[in-house]
């Protein structure tokens, strides 16, 4: 495709998203050499990262659209940009977990790190900015999201223990209705992946993902990336993802990790 680049439609910490002129169906996403945690307290330029980000991002979600997962990913263009289906993204971030990590044992206290749930747990959280959703002023970015059976949402902190709080805010949140297939399609993703990584001799720990609605056909589509910032992947205790950023390793290890997993990624789905 001979790709005119049009307006950037959204930036964020990692990735560019931009229109394509002669395809306004269609997204380019370009990544970025940055890396962060910490809601992006913690900063670094990382050398390759846009490249192995790529290649993980492209690697799964091949490896998705084979096995029937509705996917926005169209194809590779070149090291760092994919191309994708133009979705109006969902408000949500949607987080499966095979094992207790991360804010998941700030809100359960009484679970030890790297608990093995026999059920996957699949977790929402309220995508947000600046403490802030609509009219509403929040005591924290990214609110956990408890879904009543009857549709409503509560909103409660996402790093505090559960038990111990009541919900700052409830009411309806857009596409709710969408929750139950939301979730279908996060437990089928996890389960393939975590089938391939098992394969290659890793453990897929947990992940997060993002949803978007096709523009053009209303479809519901996986969407955004899942890269090595996306997941917590292990061999033994020790990780191979963005959790060594967070607990302060060397960047030139972290970027070991990157590489070997982006070359990794390109066995996803394989017999062998």
């Amino acid at each position: 495709m001979d790709v005119r680049m049009g307006e950037v439609i959204a930036e964020g910490k990692t990735k560019i998203i931009r229109s394509i002129r002669q395809r306004p169906d269609l997204v380019l996403v370009e990544s970025k050499n940055d890396i962060t945690a910490g809601d992006g307290k913690k900063h670094d330029v990382m050398e390759g990262k846009a490249e192995w980000s790529t290649a993980t991002t492209c690697n799964v979600f091949r490896l998705l659209k084979r096995a029937g997962i509705p996917v926005a990913f169209v194809d590779r263009l070149d090291k760092t940009h994919f191309y994708a289906r133009r979705c109006e993204m969902l408000p949500y971030e949607v987080v499966v977990r095979r094992e207790a990590h991360g804010s998941y044992l700030k809100r359960h206290p009484d679970v030890a790190k790297g608990f093995r749930f026999s059920e996957l747990e699949v977790e929402f959280f309220l995508k947000t900015t600046e403490k802030r959703w609509g009219d509403y002023k929040l005591p924290k970015d990214d609110p956990l999201i408890v879904f009543s059976a009857y549709g409503s949402a509560m909103l409660f902190p996402p790093d505090v223990p559960i038990s111990s709080q009541q919900p700052f805010l409830a009411g309806t949140l857009p596409y709710s209705n969408k929750r139950d297939y939301i979730e279908f399609i996060a437990r089928q993703t996890f389960l393939i992946l975590e089938k391939a990584w098992d394969a290659l001799g890793f453990r897929l720990a947990d992940f997060k993902e993002e949803f978007g609605i096709d523009v053009e056909t209303g479809e519901l589509l996986l969407a955004d990336v899942i890269d090595n910032d996306s997941w917590r992947l292990l061999k033994g205790d020790r990780y191979f993802d963005k959790q060594n950023y967070r607990d302060g390793a060397l960047l030139d290890a972290v970027k070991a990790d990157y590489a070997r997993v982006a070359e990794l990624s390109a066995q996803l789905g394989c017999d062998s």
